[in-house]
């Protein structure tokens, strides 16, 4: 019964992950929708997407910190009822600024799920049951992430915009209800909190004007004097959280963490893997859609292959991480990533669309066996499982915010590039620009992924040095 208990918890834990790593990518596939309905510009519904993505970012260390003082469950519960908050709003919402609101609210609710899942996880599950547990959680958190326009295509075939943030709502009710009686009781930690208020803050303002200058960036162009001055004070408030975190006796970030040096690579390996990841909810909706002349309800299906091939890959890979593993899994499954890949960047836009499904398929195999989770979480000591679990989910939200600004901005470069002069559309009357646009995208992606593929061999290096000196 206590196993059973186990994994009901994880996946109620693992939905919330889902939905709300959904909730990132999905409203992507509706801002044309969206920019009709409520009748704005498009650079301005693209705030929609960013504004969740910064809120998440700015509060993911803090409830990390938080929940190692007050505990994983009650900061947990007090998320999923944010976030169903949230997409109640979003759901309800007849303009713009309404809708803006929601989406605070659900980054609200989403960073502190975000922070506190995998550290539930890691609480109810012995260690050598973990590796399995991660897999399954990474399975439908990356589910989220990658089903996004697929997903959406499905549902704006039949539905309009209001129904992908309706869906959350009854999970989110199923979730706390579930929670409220079935997670397993968790004393408090600390009588007294103590925390870095001075670092939190200028932790967001870092956060908020580094993404400001990127989505300011996509939008007027990176070679813009304001884009370079908001990204130079991103810079200055990166440089003082350094100083104050290392200066704190308490601080926001225990920066010795960082001294772990396959936790550190780790959590970067992981960054780039999500921004690449990201590539494919950037491109792949203008290649099928625009590129293709397919319907969205064609493309969502399409699209679909990539989670498909992720639910399959992801446990399995966590069966072989328990058995060896998570660096060795990571590195055949990269390996296996880049084959997808290089497809993409030879594309000549008249594939059979079975043999291009088959290597989407690829593209989910690669990012379901990339083993994460046991990676971050498997060399954190102890006394850092709740930070690290905030830091995992925080290079993975800042891998999809990167992802995003690199894919548009080398997409757009390789179409600038073919016509000769700035283009930051799609270009209806010149489809070859977007191929070649599409091309040096994949190009920069095969550049990541080689950079990850080194960051892991390094990991795998220090564990088979490691296991030597135990002999």
């Amino acid at each position: 019964m206590k196993s059973k208990h186990n994994i009901l918890t994880l996946f109620a834990t693992s939905f919330m992950s889902f939905m709300q790593l959904l909730d990132a990518s999905i409203v992507n596939v509706a801002i044309p929708s969206l920019t009709k309905d409520l009748h704005v510009p498009m650079n301005r519904a693209e705030w929609i997407v960013s504004v969740y993505l910064i809120m998440i970012c700015m509060l993911l260390l803090f409830w990390g910190r938080m929940a190692d003082q007050i505990g994983y469950i009650k900061i947990f519960q007090m998320g999923t009822v944010f976030f169903t908050l949230g997409s109640l709003i979003c759901a309800l919402s007849p303009s713009l600024y309404l809708l803006l609101i929601g989406r605070v609210v659900q980054g609200f609710g989403a960073s502190m799920s975000m922070a506190t899942n995998i550290g539930i996880i890691a609480m109810i599950f012995p260690m050598h049951q973990r590796g399995r547990a991660y897999g399954i959680n990474s399975i439908i958190a990356q589910l989220g992430n990658i089903s996004g326009p697929g997903l959406g295509g499905l549902i704006l075939g039949v539905l309009s915009w209001h129904w992908i943030f309706i869906i959350n709502i009854p999970i989110g009710i199923i979730v706390y209800i579930y929670g409220r009686f079935m997670f397993p009781k968790e004393k408090r930690r600390s009588k007294a909190i103590a925390y870095d208020w001075t670092g939190l803050v200028t932790y967001s303002i870092a956060i908020a004007t580094f993404f400001i200058s990127i989505f300011m960036g996509q939008d007027i162009g990176f070679g813009n004097r304001n884009v370079w001055l908001i990204f130079i004070v991103s810079l200055v408030f990166w440089l003082f959280f350094f100083y104050v975190e290392n200066h704190k006796e308490e601080p926001l970030i225990n920066l010795k963490i960082f001294k772990i040096s396959r936790l550190t690579l780790s959590l970067v390996s992981a960054l780039i893997v999500f921004s690449i990841g990201y590539y494919a909810n950037v491109i792949m909706p203008f290649y099928l859609t625009n590129f293709r002349s397919l319907s969205t309800s064609l493309t969502g299906l399409i699209m679909m292959a990539i989670p498909f091939a992720n639910v399959i890959a992801a446990p399995i890979a966590g069966y072989f991480t328990d058995k060896y593993n998570a660096a060795s899994v990571s590195i055949f499954n990269l390996f296996i990533y880049a084959i997808p890949i290089v497809f993409l960047t030879l594309i000549s836009g008249k594939e059979n669309l079975v043999i291009f499904t088959f290597m989407l398929l690829f593209l989910g195999v690669g990012n379901g066996g990339f083993q994460n989770n046991p990676m971050i979480m498997g060399y954190a000591p102890q006394e850092y499982q709740g930070i690290a679990g905030s830091l995992a989910a925080l290079f993975r939200n800042l891998g999809m915010g990167i992802g995003v600004s690199i894919a548009t901005t080398s997409l757009y470069s390789g179409m600038s590039f073919k016509a000769g002069k700035q283009i930051a559309y799609y270009p209806t009357s010149h489809p070859s620009w977007f191929l070649n646009g599409m091309h040096f995208a994949y190009l920069t992606a095969l550049g990541l992924l080689i950079l990850a593929i080194v960051l892991v061999y390094s990991i795998h290096k220090i564990d088979k040095k490691e296991a030597l000196s135990k002999r």
